[in-house]
């Protein structure tokens, strides 16, 4: 106990000066706006520093896990592409040809919203226009709504200002798909007459009948119909093949003959 006295009386002027510095900076930060907001931003400088080694140091134990998603969801883009990638040059509007995809990472998303939205690191500098369709290694995600200099925001297919042409593939009869603000895994598909032959697990992919997707592009299954209604049509629900929780990687397809087709429209 005595040696523990005489220490602190030996350093009895460096306790004090620390001590009065405690005092002094707990009064700036709190009664001076200037210094609060200096320490303010310091402390979120630190913060943000800190977090974005740890992100470093997360992606780096995750580098092996996510490479081989990643050489999983390419593999499935490939299957796309060679449908409808022209390697010939030549052009055939009728199948919706699209000439490439341009790559973008997922910045911003959410999937509770009414009306969601997806912002992708690419923009204008990559190419990147209004109205063009974004898809996975899955299948279709949305339009792209919005752009600027590098970055992107998409209509997602969890919108429901959003609606597509979409057919059964089996059968090739044409609906239009859209969202009901309900459950971010199904979908609805309407306009499916009650004459059609459907059945739970049938596949639905994009119908062609439009400037943002060739015919064919995935989107999802069956999960369940109703063929009560009066107006002569199926309710039917869809189960998307995107999980958007937790989408990353994402294609925007670049179709140059869209202008063109408008062109004649306009006439």
């Amino acid at each position: 106990m005595q040696s523990i006295i005489n220490s602190i009386f030996k350093n009895r002027k460096l306790i004090i000066y620390l001590f009065l510095s405690f005092i002094t900076f707990n009064y700036l930060y709190n009664n001076s706006s200037v210094h609060y907001s200096g320490f303010g931003k310091t402390g979120t400088f630190i913060s943000g520093s800190t977090s974005t080694i740890f992100s470093y140091i997360n992606s780096y134990f995750n580098l092996r896990q996510e490479n081989n998603r990643l050489i999983e969801e390419n593999l499935e883009l490939k299957k796309i592409e060679s449908k409808f990638i022209d390697i010939s040059g030549t052009k055939d509007i009728a199948e919706g040809k699209i000439d490439k995809t341009i790559s973008a990472k997922v910045i911003l998303n959410s999937i509770n919203k009414s009306k969601n939205i997806i912002v992708i690191n690419k923009g204008k500098l990559s190419g990147i226009q209004k109205e063009m369709g974004v898809i996975s290694s899955k299948g279709v995600v949305g339009i792209i709504k919005n752009i600027t200099s590098n970055y992107s925001s998409i209509i997602s297919l969890l919108n429901t200002d959003l609606k597509i042409n979409a057919i059964l593939k089996e059968s090739s009869t044409i609906g239009s798909l859209s969202w009901n603000g309900l459950d971010p895994r199904i979908v609805q598909l309407n306009d499916i007459p009650l004459s059609s032959s459907i059945k739970v697990g049938d596949t639905i992919v994009t119908g062609g009948m439009s400037f943002y997707f060739p015919k064919g592009i995935p989107i999802g299954k069956i999960e369940d119909y109703d063929n009560s209604s009066l107006e002569g049509y199926y309710s039917i629900n869809v189960s998307i093949f995107n999980d958007f929780s937790s989408l990353s990687n994402l294609y925007v397809l670049e179709r140059t003959d869209n202008d063109e087709i408008k062109s004649l429209l306009n006439e």
